[in-house]
């Protein structure tokens, strides 16, 4: 199913104008307090190179089950069990947007899925990394885990679809945090494939948990779906 050839990738893949990295230490992007607009409008969150299988968004969204979880040292803040926590993997910053807004609805708690070591901000060695590991099955080590995790009962999992699948480092995540008896909502970004395969590798990563209606972005629509989120958001309240 993957090529790994760099002429493949450049083939399959989002051009660089739809996936710019505005330069940042390491390969995430912090986006300022819960704030709504993406550093790149105009970037793409999901290496989206296999596209083969991938069920393509109507325009722009699709609306599917599945599930996952993480938080951002917020779970010091967590009152009590039945927290809400949103945890988002990131590269570019479009799949964070939505975390953020996600956040600012609900007033969860935030937790950065990164990895132990950043993942390159160069795009073409980013779809070889990426595709190297789903090849290899590599988990790789998470920065940080949850503080607190069975504090919360509801998590929302947030994530690019790479490669039409699930990113290797949000499988590391959820290999390390157990999922059963929580209610997850999954949600996350790509360039034409919705959720693809991801669905079905967080089932097989998060057998007892209750995996809800997700959400599914393309990257370049992600600073006008603001109604979209709050609506899925809504509904899940």
């Amino acid at each position: 199913m993957l090529s790994a050839g760099k002429g493949r990738l450049s083939a399959m893949a989002m051009s660089r104008r739809d996936f710019v990295l505005a330069g940042a230490a390491g390969c995430v992007v912090a986006l300022a307090g819960c704030a709504w607009t993406p550093r790149n409008a105009g970037t793409q969150d999901a290496t989206d190179a296999s596209r083969g299988g991938g069920r393509a968004g109507s325009s722009g969204t699709s609306t599917t089950s599945s599930a996952s979880p993480s938080t951002d040292g917020a779970g010091a803040s967590a009152q009590a069990a039945g927290g809400t926590l949103v945890a988002v993997f990131s590269w570019s910053g479009n799949t964070l947007a939505v975390a953020n807004r996600i956040v600012e609805d609900l007033h969860a708690d935030l937790f950065r899925i990164e990895p132990a070591v950043p993942y390159t901000s160069d795009y073409d060695e980013m779809l070889r990394v990426a595709q190297d590991e789903q090849v290899a099955k590599t988990l790789p080590r998470i920065a940080a885990g949850v503080q607190n995790w069975d504090k919360y009962s509801t998590i929302y999992l947030g994530f690019p679809t790479w490669w039409g699948h699930l990113p290797q480092i949000v499988k590391s995540f959820l290999s390390e945090h157990d999922c059963s008896g929580k209610v997850v909502y999954p949600f996350n970004t790509h360039a034409g494939s919705g959720f693809a395969s991801c669905l079905s590798d967080i089932a097989d990563a998060c057998p007892g948990a209750d995996v809800r209606d997700g959400l599914s972005l393309r990257g370049d629509s992600v600073s006008s779906s603001t109604s979209e989120i709050d609506s899925w958001v809504s509904r899940n309240a």
